[in-house]
């Protein structure tokens, strides 16, 4: 096998597992239609977060609270358990 056939090998199956990606999850469209036909908005269930980071995470990606914001309570978050749970050397 020569390096031309070798990269079209590699081409086509970079081309296959990008068409696979493409199309959506067979689930994800069978809910979406059993939605409709019950005239209910379709809605993904996304989990809670369990964290207090997590918390603060979805309220960034939700734009609820500034990016300052975030940082100011992740440094909190920081210092609160270095005070609770210090890091010893030695």
């Amino acid at each position: 096998m020569d390096v031309m056939e070798f990269l079209i090998i590699v081409t086509v199956g970079v081309v296959i597992v990008a068409v696979a990606f493409l199309f959506p999850d067979r689930e994800v469209r069978g809910r979406h239609a059993a939605a409709e036909q019950a005239g209910e908005p379709a809605v993904e269930s996304v989990a809670a977060p369990t964290t207090l980071e997590g918390a603060l995470v979805a309220q960034l990606l939700a734009s609820e609270i500034t990016s300052g914001q975030y940082r100011a309570a992740v440094a909190r978050i920081a210092e609160r358990d270095d005070e609770r749970n210090p890091l010893k050397f030695g």
